[in-house]
């Protein structure tokens, strides 16, 4: 019995130890297989190429785990879930990733990550509701953004979503080579301007 105890808590311990850190993937660097088997999309405000991951749970960012999780009575965007940006879909080289996370403890738990490890945030103006933070991560070649808003369920009820967008300083939209197409951080300006 005792053996199986130990048994289990190894298995426990390596399942653990198992998620990768969205900290240790590096930039233009061709991503796994494992990733590339996600179903492919594009993220929608600005076009770039990811692969949806099935299991959040298998992530992490530096010490801050994500569960599986629905936001009960919620839509189908009401859930932590995770998209891992690419170049493109031949060449598979990382730009970086989205993370929405719908259960409020992780989203708090994410933003005291983000501000020990990077500092203070650059604060954006927004609607009331929400709040919009902007990290330049030059060290780290990094741009990221973060916002929080406030969202319904299908019954009405409220609930906080946080949405973690982490790319390659100097990304553009639809990563589009040309210097004339905005860059993620002038579109994100546009979006939430500085204050």
């Amino acid at each position: 019995m005792k053996n199986l105890i130990l048994f289990f808590s190894f298995l426990a311990i390596v399942s653990c130890n198992g998620q990768t850190d969205l900290e240790s993937l590096k930039f233009d660097e061709k991503v796994s297989d494992n990733i590339t088997k996600g179903g492919k999309e594009t993220e929608a405000n600005y076009g770039l190429l990811s692969y949806k991951q099935a299991d959040v749970k298998n992530y992490k960012l530096g010490t801050v785990s994500f569960s599986e999780y629905t936001v009960p009575k919620g839509y189908d965007y009401s859930n932590n879930n995770l998209a891992l940006f690419v170049n493109s879909y031949q060449n598979n080289q990382y730009l970086g990733f989205i993370l929405n996370l719908a259960k409020e403890d992780e989203g708090k738990k994410l933003i005291d990550y983000l501000t020990k490890t990077y500092g203070h945030p650059e604060k954006r103006s927004t609607d009331k509701t929400g709040v919009a933070y902007f990290w330049d991560a030059s060290a780290k070649n990094k741009w990221i953004f973060l916002t929080q808003t406030q969202e319904l369920t299908q019954d009405n009820t409220k609930y906080t979503n946080t949405k973690l967008i982490v790319v390659k300083k100097g990304t553009r939209v639809e990563n589009s080579s040309d210097p004339g197409t905005f860059s993620i951080l002038d579109s994100f300006t546009l979006a939430y301007p500085k204050k």
